[in-house]
């Protein structure tokens, strides 16, 4: 799978987890606030790449120097983690595809998880994407990390631990809190973790993609899943079909069994919930396990 950029081209797997440099478009100056979290965890956690933080209106933000836009940005930008609000992030997305950014994972909400307006909305996101090159993780998405990579690629709070506890377990969530949850959780019961990601609203780069890529990754020996619908079963099947070729175990854990989880799995990302019984068959299926809380 390639994400092509005309300036330096890397695989999609290289974009979003090993970035040689990251632009943060909306940094915040203000260490209080989401704004700051991606650039401060990467800092925190030994980000080895470039970090670029893109604010129109300072010149510096958190020790680094801040550009007004991507077009003022020297050099290669692999990753653009967007935090902006509003019509910005279609401005955001058209400045990634003129400077051949390859992949941008969408933080700012206000897409299918907001109704049928922000489902057109995002559809017509991902089809200007799709025509520039762009691959976008999102949008609603709090982002990804690599731990043993030290790419902290984030707005979770729970990135603000001292030390991420590594291992060979690597994490796809349609819910960004619960990226924190089992990360913390786990690190504090002793389970180390290879990626995590948060898919968000799936619009483009989804799960079963995702799924795949582990199935590829030599850093990556289990593969969870939280589910609160599948969008794609048929790239899903195939991606832990092909996963368990590997010898990699693919666990999921699918909100909605009780009433409570099905309200909650609608409401959250603008999922809605499939039937229990036939999600059950279709795991069965294609070798997932499926595990209760």
């Amino acid at each position: 799978m390639e994400a092509g950029s005309r300036i330096a081209p890397v695989t999609l797997a290289q974009a979003l987890f090993a970035p040689r440099a990251v632009a943060l478009i909306g940094a915040s100056g203000d260490p209080a606030k989401n704004g700051a979290r991606p650039m401060r965890f990467l800092k925190k956690h030994g980000y080895a790449g470039r970090i670029v933080p893109i604010n129109a209106s300072r010149s510096e933000v958190l020790g680094e120097r801040a550009f007004g836009s991507l077009a003022e940005v020297p050099g290669a930008i692999d990753h653009a983690f967007i935090m902006t609000p509003g019509d910005s992030v279609e401005r955001a997305i058209e400045e990634c595809g003129a400077r051949g950014v390859p992949v941008a994972t969408i933080f700012s909400d206000g897409f299918a998880d907001a109704g049928r307006e922000g489902a057109a909305r995002q559809a017509r996101l991902i089809a200007r994407a799709r025509e520039l090159g762009v691959r976008v993780l999102g949008p609603n998405s709090m982002g990804l990390v690599d731990v043993p990579g030290r790419v902290a690629l984030t707005v979770n709070a729970v990135l603000e631990m001292d030390a991420l506890p590594a291992g060979t377990t690597s994490f796809v969530s349609q819910s960004g809190t619960m990226l924190g949850t089992v990360l913390s959780r786990g690190g504090a019961r002793g389970l180390g973790f290879a990626k995590l990601v948060s898919v968000g609203n799936e619009s483009d780069i989804g799960t079963g993609e995702l799924v795949e890529l582990l199935a590829e990754d030599p850093g990556t020996k289990v593969i969870l899943l939280f589910l609160e619908t599948i969008r794609d079963a048929a790239k899903l099947a195939a991606a832990a079909r092909k996963a368990h070729a590997a010898g990699k175990p693919v666990v999921a854990y699918k909100l909605g069994r009780s009433r409570l989880g099905a309200a909650l799995a609608r409401s959250h990302t603008g999922a809605l919930a499939g039937e229990d019984a036939a999600l059950a068959a279709y795991f069965r299926d294609c070798g997932i396990v499926r595990v209760d809380m």
